[in-house]
C-alpha cells in the first residue's frame, strides 16, 4: 500500500494511496483527508465519486469534512472510474464508454464491493501507519454523488438486480449523503427495493439536475427526489437547490464528467454546510448539529431553494 502525503497547513493532511484485493485482483486507488495535527480517534467517511470521475472529485467536501473532524476516505472505482474514457478519440466516444459502463452490471457488482473492501483495509490502516488508533470505526458514514449516491443507497440496503435479488448492504454504515441519486436502473416497486434502508439520508439535488451523461434517454431531475419521497423511515432529509445541475456537486468543471480545476459555488458551500451539520448529529449525537441542521440551515438557502425533512 504505497501511500503519498501532502500535509496541508490548513487543518487537514491529505494521503493518496491505493488498496490491494488479491482476491478480486483488483486495487482500490483512495485519496484520503484527514485532520491536522491528529488528535484522538475520529469517524470515518467513505466518499463515492460518479460514472467516469475518480478519487480527485468532490475535494470541497473531504478537506470540509477533515477540518471538521472527520476522516473522509475518496475511493476510485476501476471500471466505472476516469480510467475508462481517458484514450477515448472524441467527446462522442466518451460519452458511449460512460452510457455503456453505466448498464455494465459486472462494473457495478465490483463498484459495490469496494465499500465492504475499503472498511476492512481500514482497520487494518487503523492497526499500524501514520493513523494507527486514529480512525474511529464505530462511527462510519458514506457520501457519494451520482453513481456514488447509487453506491451510498445500496450500501444503505437498497437492493439491486433482477426483483431486488441483491444486496450489498453494509450494516457499518450509519448515515449517509445522497447527492443526485438515481432511481434503481432495472425498475420495480421502489418501497421494495428500499425495505432494508434503515439509517438516516441526506438527499441532495438540483432543479436542473438532468442526465449524467449527455446523449442518454431524456431524464426529469424531479426524478431524484423520488429516493426521499419513496423512504418512510424518519431521519431523512430532502434539499432541491434552485438552479443547479448535475455536476454541481462534484466541485469540479470541464471535462466528460466535471473532470477538471476545482470549482467553488454556493451549491457546494451549502453541501459543506449541510454534510457537517448532518453528520455530527448522525454520527456524533450533536443535538446542536441537528438543530441546527432542521431549523438554522434554511437560512444559508436561497427562497427558491427546497429544504425538508421527515
Amino acid at each position: 500500500m504505497n501511500e503519498t502525503v501532502d500535509d496541508s497547513p490548513s487543518g487537514y493532511t491529505v494521503i493518496d494511496g491505493a488498496f490491494r484485493d488479491e482476491s478480486r485482483s483488483r486495487s482500490v486507488p483512495y485519496r484520503l483527508y484527514a485532520p491536522a495535527p491528529l488528535s484522538g480517534a475520529y469517524p470515518v467517511l467513505l466518499v463515492s465519486h460518479g460514472i467516469g470521475g475518480s478519487r480527485e472529485a468532490m475535494p470541497y467536501l473531504g478537506r470540509r469534512l477533515a477540518e471538521s473532524g472527520y476522516v473522509a476516505v475518496h475511493l476510485q472505482h476501476t471500471g466505472t472510474d476516469s480510467s475508462i474514457w481517458q484514450q477515448a478519440n472524441s467527446l462522442e466516444e466518451v460519452y458511449r464508454i460512460l452510457r455503456e459502463a453505466m448498464w455494465d452490471a459486472n462494473a457495478a457488482r465490483a463498484r459495490f464491493q469496494d465499500v465492504p473492501f475499503a472498511l476492512r483495509e481500514l482497520a487494518r490502516m487503523n492497526g499500524e501507519g501514520r493513523l494507527a488508533g486514529r480512525l474511529d470505526l464505530t462511527r462510519i458514514g458514506m457520501a457519494g454523488h451520482s453513481y456514488g449516491g447509487v453506491s451510498t443507497m445500496v450500501a444503505a440496503g437498497q437492493r439491486m438486480g433482477p426483483g431486488g435479488q441483491w444486496s450489498f448492504k453494509e450494516p457499518g454504515i450509519r448515515a449517509g449523503l445522497v447527492m443526485s441519486p438515481n432511481i434503481p436502473i432495472q425498475g420495480g416497486e421502489l418501497a421494495a427495493l428500499y425495505r432494508d434502508i434503515n439509517i438516516p439520508l441526506f438527499h441532495i439535488t438540483g432543479t436542473k439536475d438532468g442526465n449524467a451523461v449527455p446523449g442518454n434517454k431524456e431524464f426529469d431531475p424531479i426524478q431524484r427526489t423520488l429516493p426521499y419521497e419513496a423512504l418512510t423511515i424518519p431521519h431523512q432529509y430532502l434539499l432541491v437547490l434552485d438552479g443547479a445541475g448535475h455536476n454541481a456537486f462534484s466541485g469540479l468543471k470541464h471535462g466528460p464528467h466535471a473532470h477538471g480545476p476545482e470549482e467553488e459555488t454556493r451549491y457546494t458551500r451549502v453541501v459543506q454546510d449541510g454534510a457537517v451539520s448532518f453528520f455530527d448529529a448522525c454520527l456524533n449525537g450533536k443535538t446542536a448539529a441537528l438543530a441546527a441542521l432542521r431549523h438554522e440551515f434554511q437560512s444559508r438557502l436561497e427562497p427558491t431553494d427546497r429544504f425538508e425533512w421527515k
